[in-house]
């Protein structure tokens, strides 16, 4: 029962609320082509990335600890909702840069 007491807390963890934030900043200021390989890259996540798998493949993790994307993605119930979030507000600036 002291095991469980004895936990590491998790320091510095960024929510997911502030990590949304952050990314809608630095999208807003991204040109037409890093926002066309960022969508490349999420598009790539969506399809190959099983949140609820006990391995990620190697190339979704580069692609997750590139983006910085590997501590917000560890909730499973949490990565669904945040990788659609980030594919659409990469989609709404490649739009607005389109137009």
């Amino acid at each position: 029962m002291n095991s469980l007491l004895k936990q590491p807390i998790e320091i510095a963890q960024v929510k997911p609320e502030t990590f949304m934030a952050t990314f809608e900043h630095s999208i807003s200021i991204a040109s037409l082509s890093e926002a066309e390989l960022l969508m490349k890259k999420l598009k790539f996540l969506g399809l190959n990335f099983d949140p609820f798998a006990p391995e990620t493949s190697d190339e979704c993790q580069q692609i997750m600890d590139n983006l910085a994307l590997t501590e917000q993605l560890k909730n499973p119930y949490l990565a669904t909702n945040i990788l659609l979030r980030l594919l659409d507000k990469t989609e709404e600036r490649i739009n607005y840069l389109k137009q």
